[in-house]
């Protein structure tokens, strides 16, 4: 779509909630109105929603149909920028998500943004250098993303550099298998964020030290949900969890393959600060250690998880 053409209020009401049916509805007249036949696309999807069952399939036929030349059309010029190893996703005619490493992606994101109301976002094989070079240029579009992917051997510049960006809507940041350490989680203090509500930091280098730097975030009254499964923390990490205070808010955390044993997570059964928590994932253990569990399952029901 022709950037001038767009309309960067009614697009961002309308990605912010797919289910928002009259944000929807606003969208698709004025896409209409604008002469983008999506608008046309978009209609058939929300009549599909109120459609009789019977109806659906035949709505669902139609709709594969009509959305597949904006698939195509989009394949076609992403060919003619060498970017082969991209993959889009299409939500209503528009690619809503990408995926791909940022060795390829890094000279065309302008271009695919400027194209397209991109709300997610996933590169891989991303180190230091290059994460640096993408932030440093601020760009605009950071602005409109609602959920941030980085993989690769990501540390503390390049954690540095995440925090150089403006992410008014980021709700998910994702840094699994990466480097983060101390030092990063120091930066990743630095979030500008104002609605991150999922952050993810599977499988990096976070110890009790560096828990407890994460744990200074000024951002961390708006976490929901917090991975930190396959990191070295121990009994000392999780009693300081346990004694944060504004993480009332959270709702699930995740702690499978740590150091700490079953038996260290009993701060966080007795603690006040955690007050909202209904989802605790920990790793198996032994039946020495089932009475605690016990007591887990009791507090948080379904949302205790032993895997």
């Amino acid at each position: 779509m022709d950037p001038s053409a767009r309309n960067l209020e009614l697009e961002a009401a309308a990605f912010a909630d797919l289910d928002d049916l009259d944000s929807w509805r606003v969208y698709a007249d004025w896409l209409l109105s604008a002469g983008d036949p999506r608008g046309e696309l978009v209609s058939l999807h929300l009549h599909q929603r109120d459609a009789f069952r019977s109806e659906r399939l035949a709505i669902a036929e139609q709709l594969r149909a009509r959305e597949q030349p904006y698939v195509d059309d989009w394949h076609v010029w992403a060919n003619e920028l060498d970017l082969l190893d991209i993959e889009p996703t299409f939500k209503r005619g528009f690619v809503e998500s990408l995926k791909g490493p940022l060795s390829q992606l890094e000279g065309a994101l302008d271009q695919l943004f400027e194209r397209d109301p991109i709300q997610r976002l996933s590169l891989r094989e991303v180190d230091d250098d290059a994460l640096i070079r993408l932030c440093e240029r601020r760009p605009a579009w950071s602005e409109r993303l609602r959920y941030l992917c980085v993989s690769g051997r990501v540390g503390a510049r390049g954690a540095a550099a995440l925090a150089k960006l403006a992410l008014p809507k980021l709700a998910r940041l994702n840094l699994l298998g990466n480097r983060i350490d101390a030092d990063a989680c120091r930066h990743l203090c630095d979030l500008d964020t104002r609605v991150l509500r999922g952050l993810t930091l599977t499988a990096n280098e976070i110890d009790d030290a560096a828990l407890a730097r994460l744990l200074e975030s000024p951002s961390r009254d708006q976490w929901r949900a917090l991975y930190l499964t396959g990191n070295p923390i121990s009994a000392q990490g999780l009693a300081q969890l346990a004694a944060t205070d504004r993480l009332e808010r959270l709702e699930a955390l995740y702690l499978r393959d740590v150091d700490a044993k079953l038996a260290d997570f009993e701060p966080l059964l007795e603690s006040t600060k955690l007050s909202g928590l209904t989802i605790l994932e920990v790793s198996d253990a032994s039946w020495s250690a089932r009475a605690l569990a016990d007591r887990m399952r009791a507090r948080w029901g379904a949302g205790f998880r032993m895997i």
